[in-house]
């Protein structure tokens, strides 16, 4: 390499650079603390520090734009890509202000409580992160989630050593919960904070079911483990194939997915928002099904959870907001969060719904402790299949009812799993 070209490199890789987008179309604190990924620490006011792509970046949010420097990277990375990762990964190619125009004319509700929330972005991850993270997310809460993630990563990822000191992570001191933070283990690490690049594959082989359960993982480890060998067994190899995912309509996406161990539909929809490009995802938790019952199909209210609700909930958001629906419940799903509710006026400010019957949908991660051993049965991947088939030549399966408007490409409507499954496979935000 040239002389000229070498210090360019390590300019770049020292200064920091702003990414060129306003607050409404990237905010900060309304995109990573909001539990789409769980590697991020909050170092300051709306400054945040994490991992992407083998890079240890801070980010820092003004009115204007939101600056970024490269604290430590990997030896695969090139400096001169910093600004293109970090646009993919907060998915800029997208005009998020344009979009949520369309939603507010569509919906009164997105309408009223959107301006509250601007720049709620939805990532696009990387597959293999993403997957894992939420895999841990089974009937968890966010806080420890992190912890998991955090686990996961200094036991098996490479260490990413900064160049310049870092902050202790901060608490969050504009919300009247800590929900959003990572445990205080985290924060309380003083000078000694250290980051690691998420583990490849070949990486978390080496770890055990033993090892997973020594380190508080629980029923989570067999999954971990299972899907790991799982996905190392493909031709093309794991990464490869998570990555060809995107190129797949959503229902052979989401079926493929939930072909590996402890992957059931909600997981398998979480990643195929957060990282397979798949914008009509729509994951149900507490809070989608408080928000559908409220808003958008309230004939559901206090109905059982089964996969044909779970289509019903879908084909709703989906009538309403067109094919970028899983963007657009993003806004919504956050303002809908106990620990945003501050920000709303009195009232627009979400009031709890009654869940339907048989399941506990609590909060903050409350569960009943039969719910490991439910969640931890295997899911059966066979009808998925057979439906995506049948969702791909436009066919309706006898058992659930096509979505209106004719989109095929719903989620529920070629799944029919267990309830338990449908209801319990992860809290992937924070309830």
């Amino acid at each position: 390499m040239k002389g000229g070209e070498a210090k360019r490199r390590k300019l770049l890789a020292q200064s920091a650079s702003c990414l060129g987008t306003s607050r409404e179309e990237l905010s900060l604190d309304f995109t990573l603390p909001t539990g789409q990924s769980f590697r991020w620490r909050q170092t300051g006011q709306s400054e945040y520090t994490g991992v992407v792509a083998n890079r240890l970046v801070r980010l820092k949010q003004d009115d204007d734009d939101v600056e970024y420097r490269v604290l430590a990277r990997g030896l695969d990375t090139d400096p001169l890509q910093d600004a293109a990762v970090l646009q993919d990964y907060f998915n800029l190619h997208a005009g998020l202000a344009q979009l949520s125009a369309g939603w507010a004319e569509r919906d009164p509700r997105f309408r009223a409580v959107a301006p509250f929330f601007p720049g709620a972005r939805v990532l696009r991850q990387d597959p293999v992160e993403c997957l894992f993270q939420f895999v841990c997310s089974s009937n968890n809460h966010i806080s420890r989630i992190h912890g998991m993630v955090e686990r996961l990563c200094s036991r098996y990822g490479t260490p990413l050593h900064p160049t310049v000191p870092l902050l202790s992570p901060q608490p969050d001191t504009t919300s009247p919960s800590s929900e959003l933070q990572a445990d205080a283990d985290l924060r309380s690490t003083g000078s000694g904070l250290s980051y690691y690049a998420f583990p490849t594959l070949e990486q978390l082989a080496q770890a055990t079911e033993a090892e997973l359960r020594a380190d508080g993982f629980g029923y989570r480890a067999k999954f971990i483990v299972g899907s790991v060998a799982a996905l190392r067994s493909k031709p093309e190899g794991g990464a490869a194939w998570l990555c060809s995912l995107r190129d797949v309509p959503y229902p052979e996406a989401a079926a493929a997915l939930c072909t590996l161990p402890g992957v059931g539909p909600k997981v398998a929809a979480c990643v195929c928002l957060f990282a397979l490009d798949k914008t009509q995802a729509i994951p149900v938790d507490t809070h989608v099904w408080q928000l559908a019952t409220r808003f958008y199909a309230p004939k559901l209210k206090g109905k059982t959870l089964t996969p044909k609700l779970m289509v019903a909930v879908e084909a709703a958001f989906t009538e309403r907001f067109g094919d970028h629906c899983g963007w657009a419940h993003n806004t919504l799903f956050i303002s809908d969060l106990a620990s945003q509710q501050h920000r709303l006026p009195t009232h627009l400010r979400a009031r709890p719904t009654k869940a339907p019957s048989g399941h506990r949908l609590g909060s903050k991660g409350g569960r009943s402790s039969q719910l490991e051993a439910a969640a931890s049965s295997e899911v059966s991947c066979q009808d998925t299949l057979l439906l995506a088939r049948h969702a791909e030549f436009g066919l309706r399966p006898r058992s659930s009812q096509a979505p209106r408007n004719g989109h095929q490409q719903s989620l529920g409507v070629h799944i029919r799993m267990r309830s338990v499954q449908l209801g319990h496979d992860g809290l992937w935000k924070g309830v």
